[in-house]
């Protein structure tokens, strides 16, 4: 068995640049899924409420419920990616089903000559994010993966990036990325698996580095599969005022498991290149733990019409994560191998702040035939911040969100059709990319289907979300960046119990 070593970067300077901006969409925007219900209307639900899934958009809709009741949710997420790298195409699949959606509500009536004539309770878990996915990338391309380690590379004295005597290759490697930093790290791979060589071989305070790989354009592969998810934990109390009023607050625990391998195969360089093929794995796991209070209230303007506005803090998050890597080429030097997933870099825990939300919602109701309900949320990301301030790595990082991200409009419509005791459902969202300069939206379509009987409900839903995005494999300018489209199926159902 080998020996699992360990690097800690106990120095937040010394943070990974796995780190990026696209972290803080990727951890704070939501997937309004949950209930088959809350689904199948695209979750529009902020100013009808009577919906678990509905306490993390508007908690005064737990005061909505006429009883108490409690239910739990089962989906299906079939995730398709589709991917260009110049011209080349290439589709990658992934399923997962599990439970999606757990809640209990308790509703205590009030004495009929109080003005407030309920008060709820309310308890529910869903996700808020689901992560797995797998993504396959091919094609050619003109940036190989030695500007990858030139970029890092050039500016790191060749001395610092040398193993000590008596060190081994894979003490050197932890060694080198936690006392000196994550650049110094890369240039070390990328000069003891022969990408790279110094400008000057017998000068350690040379700081200027050449490539062995001759090409024009080289062929990739790029493999991507990612799991976990971000789960959430919803704690309401909301109380009815009159026949038009209803008050709410919320506290909201964020769970968050994300994990990411990828993988990069990389050859078709000219015949009289040293370096023939480039084998390189990179993983990361990221831990946390976040928390946000929400505040809402819905009002009953009139019998027909209901409008409702909530507010939710921004969602402090604590995370840890750990990383390894693995190189290989036809120049490696023989010990490279033993850099693998048993050497492990582990960092100090940081902060994000994923920024405030506002929603405003209304909503038609027609009795109990049916009604059509709109939400419409703002969040602007430009305000995400990764802590501590002062570390010098978060400031660069901060700037480039302040300068990157903007503003995202989330807009929600769902509809409900009711016969008998059936109910027919539909629902549209669009959602606008958080990066400034990406004008690509989010769609999601839904449909859904619920059916009442003595002492509880059973419904159904289907939806398809889609999206297109850019997406860079390696954290550095010069990149290769692929052009990938999502499309995310999902099938849930949902039972509720009434008591």
């Amino acid at each position: 068995m080998k020996k699992v070593l360990l690097g800690v970067f106990l120095a937040t300077g010394l943070l990974t640049y796995a780190q990026q901006i696209q972290d803080l969409p990727l951890f704070g925007l939501e997937q309004r899924t949950g209930t088959a219900r809350f689904q199948a209307m695209a979750g529009a639900f902020g100013a009808l409420g009577g919906d678990f899934s509905a306490l993390a958009i508007n908690p005064a809709g737990a005061a909505v419920f006429n009883h108490s009741q409690m239910g739990f949710g089962l989906s299906h997420f079939q995730t398709e990616n589709n991917t260009q790298l110049n011209a080349t195409n290439t589709q990658a699949n992934k399923g997962h089903l599990g439970f999606n959606q757990a809640g209990i509500v308790f509703v205590y009536d009030n004495s009929k000559n109080s003005p407030w004539k309920k008060i709820s309770l309310a308890l529910n878990s869903d996700n808020s994010n689901q992560y797995k996915s797998r993504v396959n990338a091919k094609g050619n391309t003109s940036n190989g993966l030695d500007q990858y380690f030139l970029h890092y590379a050039n500016g790191t004295p060749f001395g610092d990036i040398l193993k000590l005597d008596g060190e081994l290759l894979e003490e050197a490697y932890l060694n080198i990325g936690s006392q000196i930093g994550y650049a110094a790290q890369q240039a070390f791979l990328g000069y003891y698996s022969g990408v790279l060589d110094p400008a000057e071989l017998d000068n350690n305070s040379i700081s200027s580095y050449v490539s062995n790989a001759l090409y024009q354009q080289v062929r990739q592969n790029h493999h991507i599969q990612t799991k976990g998810r971000n789960s959430k934990f919803v704690a309401t109390t909301a109380a009815q005022y009159k026949d038009f009023l209803f008050l709410g607050a919320g506290l909201e625990f964020q769970n968050l498991v994300f994990e990411k391998q990828g993988r990069i195969n990389e050859d078709g360089y000219s015949a009289n290149s040293p370096i023939q093929y480039i084998d390189f794995d990179n993983f990361i796991r990221t831990d946390g733990n976040g928390v946000a209070l929400s505040l809402g209230a819905i009002a009953r303007v009139s019998q027909f019409l209901r409008l409702g506005v909530s507010y939710k803090t921004p969602t402090w998050y604590t995370l840890s994560e750990k990383t390894h890597q693995q190189i290989g080429s036809n120049l490696e030097d023989v010990d490279i191998e033993f850099i693998d997933q048993n050497q492990i870099n582990l960092f100090e825990d940081y902060r994000i702040t994923i920024p405030s939300k506002i929603t405003l919602s209304g909503a038609l109701v027609v009795g109990k035939r049916g009604l059509i309900s709109v939400d419409y949320s703002q969040q602007d990301f430009s305000t995400a911040r990764f802590r501590p301030l002062n570390d010098p790595y978060f400031s660069n990082l901060n700037s480039a969100a302040n300068n990157d991200l903007g503003t995202v409009n989330s807009l929600n419509i769902g509809g409900e059709f009711n016969l008998s005791r059936w109910s027919f459902r539909v629902g549209y969202s669009a959602q606008n990319s958080p990066f400034v300069n990406n004008t690509v939206n989010t769609i999601n379509t839904s449909s859904g289907l619920g059916w009442v009987f003595n002492g509880g409900r059973i419904d159904f839903a289907y939806s398809q979300w889609e999206q297109s995005q850019s997406v860079s494999p390696l954290n550095f300018p010069e990149g290769t960046a692929f052009q990938m489209e999502t499309r995310r199926n999902i099938a849930s159902m949902t039972y509720t119990l009434f008591f």
